[in-house]
């Protein structure tokens, strides 16, 4: 099972130390870095899944540092939290702005960091009895090639070069058969021949043995001897002749079956190409109606979300609420094996604010002239990122969808809120309540879904799912 890892950014080997021992007793895996240049460096190789970044260190700060961090969209989903001596709301907003998702003291409780970590995802409760999560890696992906035209010519030649080199080594074969044939054909007759001359000569030294003088050959005796040669040779080139007769019928015959059965697989063959053809052009029809229907549920989706995303004025715009939207949404688009990127866009409604009896900015009274509003804005609106913008809750499923569902990429973004300057302009010298009333409209998150330019076939579909 592959454990969670932690950066700890800090110039003190006292205060890493004594960080690194909780953070291990939560198993986590602990890295370190002693200045805010080494952690940049060490993130251009690698990436954690949560840093505690202290204050003040040689160099670059941890302020300076965190920017950096947010600024870079390869580490920005990284969750933050700095880890110093410093208190007061003022750094405590400071650090937020920048991206930081919470500050905590150097003297850190157990039972403290082990909620923050729970938060974020990377620790289970004991007390519930589950274990730890395991993390998910990419799927593998399939080339579909039924739709490989290339494959298919391919095939086809692969088949009739195969064919002709059957074709030659049969007929190689069949003529080394025929002349080994007549070869021996050739040497039984030599041998009979050879045979008959020696009987023959046999007879004639019996003869002479017998009357006891050698006789005079004579005509008649020479032509008796070469009859039973010469009829011997006869049958047997009449056997030969009508041997290779009876060859040329049986090839003759074999070579019709041949060309009936080339005849017939060359039919097969068309209609093959025929029906693999029909098949492609189905095939084309589906993926053209699978990629509307999936065009169109896309489209109702991300019009469903947007219908029903606004934000009140206290909450940040990426929160509790938004974590479990997103959520949502990446398990529907990992049903639908939607590839691509989801794209969230924080819009800042520009409301007529007053202070409350605590200093905090609050929105005015909804019968206050608007022209006594002490400040039109958001308290939000100093924020430099995106990130900044975001609770604990979403950073800790941030983490988690972009990690079991690596097809699909998500990008934060925020808008300054001109929409809202420009919508409410008309009611400049109205009350606060209109006012308020077209900024909460605006106040809201946009959802965005973008499908990747490739195609996905029904058979990778099928693959996938």
């Amino acid at each position: 099972m592959t454990r969670y890892r932690a950066l700890i950014v800090d110039d003190s080997k006292t205060a890493r130390q004594s960080l690194a021992k909780l953070l291990e007793r939560n198993d986590l895996a602990v890295e370190f870095a002693t200045s805010g240049e080494e952690a940049l460096e060490f993130l251009k190789g690698q990436l954690v899944d949560v840093i505690f970044m202290d204050h003040t260190m040689p160099g670059m700060d941890g302020l300076e540092t965190v920017s950096a961090i947010k600024g870079n969209p390869r580490t920005a989903t990284i969750p933050v939290m700095m880890y110093t001596t410093k208190e007061g709301e003022v750094y405590v907003g400071q650090a937020r702005a920048l991206g930081a998702i919470e500050v905590l003291p150097k003297e850190v409780q157990p039972g403290v960091l082990f909620d923050m970590l729970h938060k974020l995802g990377l620790v289970t409760d004991r007390r519930e009895g589950a274990q730890p999560r395991e993390r998910e890696t990419p799927r593998r992906r399939f080339d579909d090639l039924i739709n490989d035209e290339d494959g298919e010519y391919e095939h086809r030649a692969l088949g009739a070069s195969v064919h002709a080199l059957l074709t030659r080594l049969l007929e190689q074969q069949h003529a080394q058969l025929r002349a080994e044939l007549q070869s021996s054909q050739r040497r039984l007759a030599k041998q009979v021949a050879a045979e008959v001359l020696e009987q023959n000569k046999a007879a004639s030294a019996a003869i002479e043995t017998e009357s006891g003088a050698a006789p005079q050959p004579t005509e008649t005796n020479r032509n008796r001897l070469l009859w039973p040669t010469a009829l011997v040779l006869a049958v047997l080139l009449l056997g030969t002749w009508n041997w290779q007769l009876l060859e040329a019928r049986d090839s003759a015959r074999a070579e019709v079956a041949r060309l009936s059965d080339v005849a017939r697989q060359a039919a097969e063959a068309e209609a093959l190409v025929d029906r693999s053809e029909d098949l492609n052009a189905a095939l084309q029809a589906q993926r053209s109606v699978t990629a509307a229907r999936q065009a169109a549920g896309l489209q109702a989706l991300q019009w469903a979300l947007n219908q029903t995303s606004p934000v009140a004025l206290q909450e940040p715009p990426f929160n509790a609420s938004m974590a479990g939207r997103l959520s949502e949404l990446y398990e529907h688009l990992a049903a639908m094996s939607f590839r691509g990127e989801v794209v969230l866009t924080a819009h800042l409604g520009q409301f007529c604010l007053a202070r409350d009896d605590y200093g905090q900015w609050q929105m005015a009274a909804a019968d206050l002239p608007a022209a006594d509003c002490e400040m039109f804005g958001h308290p939000l609106q100093e924020a430099v990122s995106a990130s900044a913008l975001q609770s604990v809750e979403f950073a800790a499923a941030v983490a988690t969808v972009t990690a079991n569902h690596p097809d699909i990429t998500l990008e934060l973004r925020r808008d300054g809120g001109v929409e809202a300057w420009n919508f409410a302009e008309q009611y400049r010298w109205g009350r606060a309540g209109d006012w308020n009333q077209a900024a909460a409209r605006d106040n809201r998150v946009e959802f965005v879904i973008n499908a990747s330019a490739t195609d996905t076939t029904p058979s990778e579909l099928a693959q996938r799912r």
